[in-house]
């Protein structure tokens, strides 16, 4: 914020909660859970082990299937 006049912090907050608006109207469409995780949930949610990449792939395919234009 430092050498940032008050006109620009709030037009700048302005545009983070639109943003934020447009991703929680995108999840109640999809019906997705509204939450941010953290760096620590993302890493013990992803498949441990030696074919991890497989999974993580076909995990990918799989949501690329029911998102149309993903």
């Amino acid at each position: 914020m430092e050498g940032k006049s008050l006109s620009e912090v709030v037009e700048e907050s302005l545009t983070v909660y639109e943003g934020a608006e447009l991703l929680e109207r995108i999840c109640d469409e999809l019906g997705l859970e509204k939450r941010f995780y953290s760096r620590f949930e993302v890493e013990a949610d992803r498949p441990k082990g030696f074919k991890a990449e497989e999974v993580v792939r076909e995990v990918r395919d799989e949501r690329a299937e029911r998102l149309p234009g993903y």
